[in-house]
């Protein structure tokens, strides 16, 4: 898979640090002191069996003094069942950048880096896709119908009487165009809907085309508590496929 990493923007100067990054995503199991991370491991069904992930490039940036190579080291990656009924994964990695990198006062932490996103499992035609898409149609279509019985109620009541029952019916009318309004968001989160948003790899899985980056902290009175920040986003830009295997 081919991505590219972007660190934050809010730098003062303006500045942005960003780079391709090729990598392997492989069949084999990572080193044992990479399974233990747990925010890669997956649950009952997928179980905790952790794979290895694999850079395959060199990835450079130009900052003030000049071209810039970036040290990856393999990584790790795990998937977790997120919804049953939408086939949606949590997919997480993580890839360790020893030297880190910098661009004026953007920087790239020296340490594990963790990459979270999103894949849905499809079979060939997509039909789960197509029935969800019909779904949220219908949603979008219930919306606009109420939005215009709204704009009708407002028009046609004219006297105290009118006024009256018009603000029960439109309260009514609020209250389900809220509740659709609601069911389409969560439809936009648990399904790839938007062609715009996704990417698709091999064997039939589909990938959130953008991502966090995000570093590991540890809180709590005997440090034993995980947090993860977010440094950042990287991106989907393209997936291969060989002979042999997938990548």
């Amino acid at each position: 898979a081919l991505l590219f990493l972007t660190a934050p923007e809010w730098a003062a100067s303006g500045a942005k640090l960003g780079f391709a990054l090729e990598v392997e995503f492989t069949n084999d199991m990572c080193e044992y002191e990479m399974s233990k991370e747990k925010l890669l491991q997956g649950d009952a069904l997928m179980g905790s069996t952790l794979m290895s992930v694999e850079p395959l490039n060199e990835p450079s940036f130009v900052s003030t003094n000049g071209k810039e190579i970036v040290q990856v080291l393999p990584g790790a990656y795990g998937c977790q069942l997120q919804g049953i009924e939408s086939r949606q994964y949590a997919f997480r990695f993580f890839l360790d950048f020893p030297e880190g990198a910098k661009r004026n006062d953007v920087e790239l932490p020296s340490e594990r880096i963790y990459f979270l996103s999103s894949c849905w499992l499809t079979d060939d035609e997509g039909a789960f896709i197509g029935r969800a898409r019909e779904r949220r149609d219908d949603i979008e279509k219930s919306i606009q119908q109420i939005t215009r019985n709204l704009e009708e109620l407002e028009q046609g009541s004219t006297g105290f009487l009118q006024k009256a029952m018009a603000f029960r019916d439109s309260v009514d009318l609020v209250e389900r165009r809220a509740k659709f309004k609601l069911q389409l968001e969560e439809m936009e989160q648990k399904y790839p809907l938007d062609e715009a948003n996704i990417i698709h790899g091999p064997n039939n899985i589909i990938f959130a085309k953008e991502g966090m980056i995000a570093v590991k902290r540890f809180r709590g009175t005997l440090g034993t508590r995980e947090q993860y920040h977010w440094v950042g986003t990287f991106s989907f830009n393209d997936f291969f496929e060989d002979d042999e295997e997938d990548e």
